[in-house]
């Protein structure tokens, strides 16, 4: 059986999920996924840009 492959957009796609969670911790998040927290908050504002354009706001 063939290992999983993960991509860095699945990786972001998986911490976007979770900082979203009511009670996440960023900086914990951060440090489990191994990126700094300045990319954290990065990854975030652009998934909520983009969330923001996909439902017609700005």
């Amino acid at each position: 059986m063939p290992w999983e492959e993960i991509t860095n957009m699945s990786l972001r796609e998986g911490f976007e999920h979770l900082v979203e969670q009511e009670g996440a911790n960023m900086c914990a998040l951060c440090r489990s996924f191994g990126i700094s927290r300045k990319t954290g908050y990065k990854w975030l504002k652009r998934y909520r840009a983009v969330r923001a354009t996909a439902s017609g706001g700005h």
